[in-house]
């Protein structure tokens, strides 16, 4: 009985009175508040997980350091963290909406995906089918969203503004073998200046992934869910001007290169990057619900996989990249008419580059892959903080599947696929 008292008087004492009453005790206290955030913040960098994640790291460190400085208990902080985190944790991760929207054909393939646990980390979801041979060329279906429900579309920006660019050049805007200097004139005299609208649109022009002022808004502002990429005109162009183009030559998905590709397009008809994919894409084909993102009333915040509300990522300058908004319905005015050829740009989904990725070519920032069932799928991604989508594409068979969601979760990838090959198995 009095080694159990002495154990519990050990437990609740505070630890200047124990072990911390010395130089050392208070070091090991010390590491231990900050190293146990900075483990995990760690582990999110090297994982590539940061904007999701990175906010446990954060949490860790503020209820861990409050609660040591009411206790003064390091065993104590610890648990009382653990539990806190966990609840938070557990109280905030997605979960699928319960209300269903659309025709029962597509609500019961997303059942199927549902039954594999393919969208447990999802809320609300709205997929578009599409079938050109069938009675009923569009079908919708949903989890707490409809056809009309806005989402941020992230990279699938790119892919719109490959249609774009593939426009520009039949009228004569542009030609895609001279420098990006030509259109942007700030890039003369650099090295980043000399590459190609061909290099830009295929990731091979050897630009950074994201510009330096994206990359360091983005250590302070994805753990607390902020928009961290409203970038203008001039810190555009100062990133790229730094750039060295050591990968030059070789695929690296670049959302800098496409950002600077949809600013040297717009700069060359004269118009804002807003207004050239309203008139020269959205508007043709009654895209009435897409717009560039230009405000923060777009769309509501989304969610990260982890559970942390995201703001609305508005992304100024780098809007060519990432910052379209849109609905399932207007998506699928997009996929009908990439699938009967009457699109703007058609030519940006001809393959002609190889990518590091299995059994990939790209266009003009458009995808194409032989899948495991010898299917050739065309199709790009997209995710923002707090949303993804697919939009996928099989062009023998005139079939299209596109799925949004309010969670940034890649894993939609993986469900958009298996929609669409298994419409078509071979």
């Amino acid at each position: 009985m009095s080694s159990i008292k002495h154990i519990l008087r050990s437990f609740l004492a505070r630890d200047s009175a124990t072990f911390a009453s010395r130089w050392p005790g208070k070091l090991v206290v010390a590491a231990l508040l900050v190293g146990a955030p900075a483990a995990l913040l760690l582990g999110s960098l090297y994982r590539g997980t940061y904007i999701n994640d990175s906010w446990v790291a954060l949490l860790t460190l503020v209820v861990l350091g409050v609660t040591y400085l009411v206790s003064t208990r390091l065993i104590v902080s610890v648990l009382v963290s653990a539990v806190v985190i966990g609840l938070t944790m557990f109280g905030t991760a997605p979960r699928l909406a319960t209300e269903r929207t659309g025709e029962t054909g597509v609500l019961a393939e997303l059942d199927v995906a549902r039954d594999r646990g393919q969208l447990a980390d999802f809320r609300d979801v709205a997929a578009a089918v599409v079938d050109l041979s069938a009675t009923r060329p569009v079908q919708f279906g949903g989890f707490g969203a409809d056809a009309t429900t806005r989402f941020e579309v992230g990279s699938l920006t790119k892919a719109m503004t490959g249609l774009v660019i593939a426009d520009a050049v039949a009228r004569g805007d542009i030609r895609l073998d001279v420098p990006v200097a030509t259109y942007l004139p700030e890039l003369a005299g650099t090295e980043a200046g000399t590459v190609t609208l061909e290099e830009l649109v295929t990731h091979t022009a050897g630009y950074a992934p994201f510009g330096p002022t994206a990359l360091g808004r983005g250590f302070w502002g994805a753990p607390v869910g902020h928009n961290f990429f409203a970038t203008d005109v001039e810190d555009l162009i100062a990133g790229v001007r730094a750039g060295t183009l050591d990968t030059r030559g070789s695929y690296v998905y670049s959302s800098l290169g496409a950002s600077t590709a949809g600013m040297a397009v717009a700069a060359a008809t004269g118009l804002s990057y807003s207004d050239l994919m309203r008139t020269r894409l959205f508007e043709p084909l009654d895209m009435t619900n897409t717009a560039v993102e230009d405000d923060g009333n777009a769309v509501d915040g989304g969610w990260s996989k982890s559970g942390l509300p995201v703001e609305p990522w508005i992304l100024g300058a780098d809007a060519p990249g990432g910052g379209v908004v849109s609905t399932a319905a207007d998506l699928a005015k997009l996929a009908s008419a990439l699938l009967d050829g009457t699109a703007p740009g058609m030519t940006a989904m001809d393959p002609n580059t190889p990518t590091g990725l299995p059994h990939t070519s790209i266009g003009m920032f458009w995808h194409t892959t032989v899948s495991l069932t010898n299917q050739v799928l065309t199709w790009h991604t997209g995710q923002t903080g707090g949303y993804s989508t697919y939009f996928g594409l099989d062009r023998e068979n005139g079939t299209a599947v596109i799925l949004l969601s309010d969670v940034s979760n890649p894993a939609i990838s993986t469900i958009g696929i298996d929609l669409l090959t298994e419409r078509n198995p071979t």
